[in-house]
């Protein structure tokens, strides 16, 4: 995989993160609890910022735009919800849909890693160390995410 590609894989999952933590924040505006959903605002602003600091950096070292790539539609919030008004959702839902919300939250921080330290070795690999220590920074970045994800996981557990 080349240098363009990799950045393409970064740049379509860090949409796809965007995406995902707007999604977050509906989901938890939905169930009234406001203080996950400016949680989620919060990680939604840090990734737009990592998106555009991806951009800039890879349009600054190689002088081109980012190749583009499809991103993966992501299903956050139940279409059953569609259908309801916040009125509608009881204790035992609520509970419940907490629970698998940071489920979801710790599975994608963890794939997110995953996909961020890939790319690191890769760039490392192919000889592009510079670009491999920008990448890292998402590493460290991410690993802090998600321990702050597996606390919440436990604390509602």
């Amino acid at each position: 995989m080349n240098t363009g590609d990799i950045f393409g894989r970064l740049k379509a999952h860090m949409l796809e993160g965007m995406v995902f933590h707007d999604e977050m924040v509906r989901y938890f505006s939905f169930l009234n609890l406001e203080s996950y959903a400016e949680l989620h605002k919060e990680h939604y602003e840090e990734e737009t910022k990592g998106y555009r600091k991806l951009c800039d950096y890879y349009m600054c070292h190689y002088n081109e735009l980012i190749p583009p790539r499809d991103m993966n539609r992501l299903n956050v919030i139940p279409d059953s919800w569609y259908r309801h008004k916040r009125q509608d959702v009881d204790t035992d839902t609520k509970n419940k849909a907490i629970r698998e919300a940071c489920e979801k939250w710790v599975e994608w921080e963890r794939k997110t890693k995953s996909l961020y330290e890939d790319m690191c070795k890769e760039l490392f690999i192919n000889g592009d160390v510079a670009a491999s220590m920008f990448v890292s920074c998402y590493v460290k970045d991410v690993d802090e995410e998600l321990a702050e994800a597996e606390r919440q996981h436990i604390i509602l557990g």
